[in-house]
């Protein structure tokens, strides 16, 4: 089941979005996604677990967060 997106590019959604057709569907599904993800290539595409550190920022919609990826 994948519950979240991580990502090497700066948003869900393409560059141009106004729309931002991704972040509406995806984020009220339970599901939350992962930008700007350095070194993502080094994970192999299937069979890794990624694990997310998130600290918690009062009334924030997003913040940064620390990702480990056990092979």
């Amino acid at each position: 089941m994948l519950l979240a997106w991580p990502l090497i590019r700066l948003s869900l959604d393409t560059g141009n979005s106004t729309s931002f057709d991704t972040h509406v569907a995806w984020l009220p599904a339970d599901k939350w996604g992962l930008e700007n993800v350095a070194n993502l290539s080094a994970v192999p595409p299937v069979g890794a677990t990624l694990i997310v550190g998130v600290p918690k920022i009062a009334n924030a919609s997003g913040g940064p967060c620390r990702v480990f990826a056990l092979v």
